[in-house]
This record gives structure tokens, sequence and C-alpha cells, in this order.
């Protein structure tokens, strides 16, 4: 079932399976900025990503010497969640642990996804709730995908993605599916120029330093374009499909990554991983804008 949700200028609708936004509408040009979900190429639109973000280095994990399998991008993704508030312009979702989550993540938690609809686009927040007595761990991260081109007067490879404020951040490449922080490479990166040729060695990993930062979106006359806006990410991955040529770009703000090439499978020492005390509350979010 999905949920649409309109303001005067904005419209979107969000699946119940995996509180995941499949499309936002420019109603005053009419104009649809996400991506179609063609399984061809990539099948997903807006995933969250939980509870870790990228692969876990062989799909395994522990916690306190207990083995756990669980694929890329974690399970939430693929689950229904419960519609806990909805208005005209605004939805909540929240998903339990349950005891299907407990086969694959240990921890207790409830997680919530709130979508309010501004002037000129979306804001996305995340709950992330420890009703239990112990301590958790997580990853949490978003995956919306974009359409590139947005009109019919541009080709793929008219688009850039630039970041403000300009500044020199690390690269962090990967080495497979895992995060090589050993070979972090620094560079004053403001823009990166859409190809498919670009994503032949997976997303583009940037270090945000959980500072700041708006991520754009746009053609080269800069006519129409997405602007992603987060005030303390961590990273920022940009991503489309290779050698399969998506007509998208992935605009990712996380709040971890994927395991590091030596990491020793312990999710308490996981790289770049979130922790919460007992019955705290992790927040954030990121919003999108649309011109």
């Amino acid at each position: 079932m999905a949920i649409t949700i309109e303001n005067q200028k904005m419209a979107a609708t969000i699946n119940e399976h995996g509180a995941e936004l499949v499309s936002l509408i420019n109603k005053t040009n009419g104009k649809e900025y996400m991506w179609s979900g063609d399984a061809k190429y990539w099948g997903r639109h807006a995933p969250v990503l939980f509870p870790t973000v990228g692969r876990l280095k062989d799909d395994t994990y522990t916690v306190d010497g207990q083995e756990y399998h669980m694929n890329q991008h974690g399970f939430a993704r693929d689950m229904d969640f419960d519609v806990l508030k909805v208005e005209a312009d605004q939805v909540i979702f929240e998903l339990h642990s349950s005891d299907q989550t407990k086969k694959l993540y240990p921890y207790d938690f409830i997680l919530r996804l709130a979508f309010k609809l501004t002037d000129n686009g979306v804001q996305v927040g995340y709950e992330v709730e420890n009703p239990a007595d112990e301590e958790m761990w997580f990853g949490i991260g978003g995956h919306p995908a974009f359409k590139v081109p947005m009109d019919g007067d541009h080709f793929y490879d008219d688009y850039v993605v630039k970041l403000e404020p300009q500044t020199a951040r690390n690269i962090i490449p990967l080495n497979g599916p895992y995060a090589d922080i050993d070979h972090l490479k620094e560079e004053r990166t403001s823009e990166i120029e859409v190809s498919h040729e670009r994503f032949k060695d997976d997303a583009v990993i940037l270090d945000l330093g959980e500072e700041p930062t708006t991520v754009t979106l746009t053609d080269n006359d800069q006519r129409h374009g997405v602007q992603l806006k987060t005030a303390d990410a961590k990273y920022v991955g940009v991503w489309s499909c290779y050698p399969q040529e998506g007509q998208y770009v992935c605009l990712e703000p996380w709040w971890s990554i994927a395991d590091t090439v030596d990491s020793d499978h312990d999710f308490k020492h996981k790289f770049a991983n979130n922790h919460l005390a007992a019955h705290q509350t992790f927040k954030t979010e990121y919003e999108i804008d649309v011109f």
C-alpha cells in the first residue's frame, strides 16, 4: 500500500513496504524527480539502509561471540512498516524488532521514518530508539535515486554533482565492496561529472565529517535538479549502476559505512558504527529540494 501526501506545490508517495519514497512531483511544472525503479537496472527508489550501511565482511558479523548473517544494507528496506501518523502533508512510519529481525540482528529497536513536504521538496527524518535495558549498535542511511536526465533537452552525461561548501574532503575508495580507509585520498572535491563510466568502480564516497553539506545534482545549464541537504551525515555516496546504463543517480547520506577491508566481524568494533545507550534515541534528517 502507498500513501500520497500533498501541499500546494509538492506531492510525494511513500510505500509502506520499506517506508520508501517512490515519487516526488513538483506540482507547478508536473515534473517527477524520483527514479522509476525499473528492475532491469535497479528495482528500488529510495530505500532506508538499516541496521547496516553497505556490505558486512562475508555478510557476517558477531555480537558477544554470537555469529549473525545479514545482506548488504540490512533488512528494513524489505519489511512492511506500520503507519504511525498521517496528515495531508506528512506521514510517519514505524518498524519494531521482532522474532523475524532477531534472527538477523540481536537488538531490540524501534525505527521511525518521517516524511514532511516543504515548499520545494521533502524532509526525511530518521529516529532509532533503543527500548531495551542494554546498549545497542547500528548503522543507518538513505539511498534516494533521481531521474537523469530530468527533461528532454539534456542527456545523462550533461549532469554534474556539486558539493557545498567547497572544501577538501577525503574520498574513501572501495576494495571490492569494502571501505579501504587505509588508502584515503584527500581532494578538493566540489564537482563530480556524471557519466556511466564514473561508476565502474561502484559508488564515489566522500567523508563529510558530520559537517553541514549541500549536494546538488543538476544539468550543466542548471535548468532542473535536486539538492540534498544534511547537517550531520558522516558520508555521502554518489552512485548509479554499471555496466547497465540506468537513467538515474543516487545521492546517499550515510551515518555509517561498509565494513573495512580489515574488519574483525565484531559489530561493536565496526568502523563508523553508531552506539545507543539503554532507552536512548538517535535522531537525524536530510532534506530534498527540487528545482
